[in-house]
């Protein structure tokens, strides 16, 4: 099954292993980017060259960790999304588990390196972090006494090796052993915070993000989908609709961050292309939305079904499938233009820009979402005018 995913979607942590790195992983990630990259002139690059270039420094990793960053390496040469060789650990604790909707212990929250700190970017609603009073723009200075940027529980949630963006980091569960954090909320303000990770997934977080916000005597109905992979995600939109959100006056639709697949991005274009939700609808988009996501935002936007609010998204846009290698590790590669999915458009390095652009400081923002708050007040435009053009035909229907 072809699946528009992302390297970006999970934790793709990268954990050493005690065996010998085997140098057949190596040359089975060769081989099989060889036969499935979806453009046989390999960007135009020698695929050959670039093997007897790499393939020494493979024989010479000590580590399966080294041995994975060396043919990442190889691989980034091609500068193309969705490719990505993932340790056995990574597919097997990280990725399946989130495929089947299977919770996993987590401290439940995504960061990014700025000038040298490491600062929440992005937060399981409902997840322990944000239950320890974790927020957004947070600076995590220590691990466990230990710093951030030296801590073995922090690990890379994943990166697409050819693009050009910095990757997400997250630190590490070990069971549900608590783990204190030195965080700074203000520059130079640090105070310790213990989090107990949980199990949770990102389906749950998803589930957990639904509510209803009032914005001036209107209701608008919220829902942050973490990607678009599963069914789950699909039935927790549709439902909230039907119920939670039903008496709301319109609905914010957070897509932001990771991607997904093309089956759940239809099936959640298709509520709003038949109808059922008829309100008025702002999506929510950053410059981690990827993949799918970005097909949807296309999408969104060339049907005119409602204004799109954020950042310009990724640009990681390639149809891609999962290949489990011998060793347990597994490849991730593109297989199919995404193209094809927006009739020529190509937005693979490119992304899409939505139609009102906000900017979004991170460091030390408290927790401020500047693209939530233009989001509101945006859909509250758009409640009034639908309202008003209701208002107009009603008014022609009794003069006539």
């Amino acid at each position: 099954m072809r699946l528009l995913t992302t390297a970006l979607l999970f934790a793709l942590a990268l954990p050493a292993l005690a065996e010998k790195p085997r140098i057949k992983t190596f040359d089975e990630a060769w081989k099989t980017t060889k036969a499935h990259f979806y453009d046989k002139k390999m960007h135009g690059m020698d695929w050959d060259a670039l093997k007897a270039k790499y393939r020494p420094l493979a024989q010479e990793a000590k580590t399966q960790t080294e041995l994975i960053e060396i043919t990442n390496r190889m691989l980034g040469e091609l500068k193309a999304s969705h490719l990505v060789l993932m340790s056995k650990d990574a597919y097997q604790e990280h990725m399946l588990p989130e495929m089947g909707s299977e919770p996993v212990p987590q401290v439940g929250f995504e960061a990014i390196e700025i000038d040298g700190g490491l600062f929440v970017r992005s937060i399981f609603e409902g997840g322990p972090a944000e239950k320890a009073g974790i927020k957004r723009g947070d600076r995590i200075v220590k691990i466990n006494g230990v710093s951030a940027k030296k801590s073995e529980l922090v690990e890379q949630a994943g990166s697409d090796p050819g693009l050009p963006w910095p990757p997400l980091w997250y630190v590490r569960a070990e069971g549900t052993e608590a783990v204190t954090l030195t965080v700074e909320s203000e520059k130079g303000k640090s105070r310790a915070v213990v989090v107990t990770p949980e199990p949770i997934s990102a389906v749950e977080a998803t589930k957990n993000s639904v509510r209803v916000i009032r914005h001036h005597g209107m209701k608008f109905g919220y829902v942050h989908t973490w990607h678009f992979l599963v069914a789950p995600i699909f039935q927790t939109v549709s439902n909230a609709m039907a119920k939670e959100f039903k008496k709301c006056d319109g609905l914010l639709l957070d897509i932001r961050g990771r991607g997904g697949s093309p089956f759940v991005m239809n099936a959640i274009l298709g509520l709003f292309r038949t109808g059922a939700w008829d309100k008025p609808v702002v999506l929510l988009v950053d410059d981690r939305s990827r993949s799918a996501k970005e097909i949807f935002t296309w999408a969104f936007m060339k049907e005119n079904l409602g204004p799109a609010v954020g950042r310009t998204t990724e640009g990681a846009v390639l149809g891609s499938q999962f290949f489990p290698l011998s060793d347990g590790s597994c490849l991730l590669c593109p297989v199919v233009d995404g193209r094809m999915y927006t009739k020529g458009d190509k937005l693979e390095g490119k992304g899409v820009t939505p139609d009102h652009v906000v900017e979004y400081p991170l460091p030390w923002s408290n927790g401020f979402d500047e693209i939530l708050e233009f989001g509101k007040d945006r859909l509250e435009i758009e409640v009034k005018r639908v309202k008003a053009k209701a208002a107009v035909a009603f008014l022609v229907r009794m003069a006539g």
